[in-house]
């Protein structure tokens, strides 16, 4: 991926607890990507390190005391520091969609939920809540790297992107449903109300298992049209690695040397009978020794 073009619907990114798989936004369009790459290499270029070399770097050249021993090595360290600032700013920019180590601090988090979502956003939605939105994450990333783009609907996967988007933000939005529902289990004289409420987030819970099934039947699709593909092309490939083992065949020389043999006895056999060598010892009387 480039360093200026958005990344794919689903990517990894390293975040303080470990590695996560990301479902990005689909509403963030390339110039905006690009904004946010700029943004966060001019962020971090004018740091306290680079200002403090250009600061230096000023001072020195101002009093013109760049001439003088002192004011050479003060040079050498403001450059230093703007080289480091440069590379440091770089770094930042080229892993601005992987690396999102530091929380908050991150240009890409300050506002959780508008640029991406990750599978430990589910976490405190139950098992059931962050089984489900895993699934529709790996699902989306594998409809939209599947072979079988070419043959499918090209807009396809970008709606599948943009459904499950709108339905996991909803589902991050239940998450007071689901404390107030704990809350009223935990009443007794409150039953009817926690079954009231416990119905309404089982429908919800119902339709977002209905977008996984559909889902799933999308990706069962191509995976199975990935499977004929494939098979397509072993077949195409084993017929050229036929073909090929033909015209190479050795056919030929095997029978130029299947006289071979015959030419060496006659000539060996002649020498044999000129010298007065004796038989061979195929030759001989099984009873026979051999003189």
């Amino acid at each position: 991926m480039s360093l200026l073009e958005k990344p794919d619907a689903v990517t990894v990114g390293d975040f303080a607890d470990g590695h996560d798989v990301m479902l990005w936004n689909p509403a963030l369009t390339t110039r905006r990507w690009r904004g946010l790459v700029k943004r966060a290499f001019f962020t971090r270029f004018f740091s306290t390190r680079s200002v403090a070399g250009l600061l230096i770097l000023a001072l020195v050249v101002g009093t013109g005391a760049a001439e003088t021993l002192g004011g050479a090595l003060a040079v050498v360290c403001a450059i230093a520091l703007l080289l480091g600032g440069l590379c440091d700013a770089g770094i930042t920019a080229a892993f601005l969609a992987t690396d999102h180590q530091h929380g908050h601090h991150c240009l890409l988090e300050r506002c959780p939920g508008e640029f991406f979502l990750r599978t430990a956003d589910f976490l405190h939605l139950g098992p059931a809540a962050y089984r489900t939105a895993g699934l529709l994450i790996d699902l989306t990333g594998e409809l939209h790297a599947t072979a079988t783009r070419d043959w499918i609907d090209p807009g396809l996967p970008g709606r599948a992107h943009q459904a499950v988007w709108d339905a996991l933000t909803r589902l991050i939005g239940t998450a007071p449903a689901r404390r107030h529902a704990a809350r009223l289990v935990a009443m007794p004289s409150e039953a009817e109300l926690a079954a009231t409420t416990a119905t309404a987030i089982a429908e919800f819970d119902g339709l977002l298992g209905e977008l996984l099934f559909h889902l799933q039947g999308c990706v069962t699709l191509t995976r199975e049209w990935e499977a004929k593909l494939r098979h397509a092309e072993l077949v195409e490939r084993t017929s050229a690695v036929e073909a090929e083992l033909h015209a190479a065949s050795i056919g030929l020389m095997v029978e130029v040397a299947e006289e071979l043999p015959k030419a060496v006895f006659a000539y060996v056999t002649a020498a044999r009978d000129l010298t007065g060598a004796g038989r061979f010892p195929w030759e001989l009387p099984a009873a026979e020794p051999v003189p």
